[in-house]
């Protein structure tokens, strides 16, 4: 019954395996949210510089019109003149933050545009690599899942007859101890720890009816035949 618990996790393991790869799409699914936030960093990066354009241009045409008036002659107020002059001066070295400020807001959208255009296509040839991928995915889970069936009914005959306390023994060993609950003795080693059998346990496994446990790993013990 052990043989057959084993085959059983493995055909298990390659099953959750396959799922996870089914379930991942082939990397897709991180392929599109990486796509979706690039998209979203284009749209804001753009909007950004957008603002900033925008900004300049407003700025320029306030500049204008303070210098229509600074220089225009119809002014004549010395206060008004110098608040005139001190807004000049703050627009103008707004201006030029704004400028300044204008290349690397493109050169941001540049490049999140950029790395948006190769994930498109990265994620196109992903998805017909994953078309062909799937089908063989699918068609492996399939045949696995019949496997684990088949193994979960050939089990279920190898445990009739089996006490319910020496079979509930055994279960929870089996994952205890890495999948082998039951050792074979062989020249009076247990082949579950490599360690030599007291021989007075040797004796009881000769001739006990109920299950003798290694005293040094624990495991159940099966004599050589």
């Amino acid at each position: 019954m052990q043989e057959i618990d084993q085959r059983l996790a493995r055909s298990a393991a390659e099953f959750r395996k396959l799922a996870a790869e089914l379930e991942a799409e082939g990397n897709l699914k991180r392929l599109r949210e990486d796509s979706e936030t690039t998209r979203v960093k284009v749209m804001e990066t753009r909007l950004a510089a957008g603002k900033l354009e925008a900004e300049v241009t407003d700025l320029k045409a306030r500049m204008e019109d303070i210098e229509s008036r600074l220089y225009g002659g119809a002014i004549t107020n010395l206060r008004e003149l110098t608040a005139l002059e001190e807004e000049h001066r703050a627009s103008k070295r707004n201006l030029a933050a704004a400028e300044e400020s204008v290349g690397p807001a493109k050169l941001v959208n540049e490049q999140a545009s950029s790395k948006y255009d190769g994930l498109q296509i990265q994620l196109l040839d992903t998805e017909e690599e994953w078309k062909v991928t799937f089908k063989d995915l699918k068609k492996r889970a399939r045949d696995v899942s019949k496997i684990c069936k088949g193994l979960e009914i050939e089990r279920n005959g190898a445990s009739e007859g089996v006490g319910e306390r020496d079979l509930a023994l055994y279960r929870n060993l089996l994952p205890r101890k890495g999948g082998v609950a039951v050792a074979r003795v062989e020249r009076g080693i247990c082949q579950g720890c490599r360690i030599k059998l007291p021989i007075r346990e040797m004796g009881r496994l000769k001739s006990a009816d109920n299950l003798v446990m290694c005293s040094s790993c624990g495991r159940i013990l099966l004599a050589a035949t």
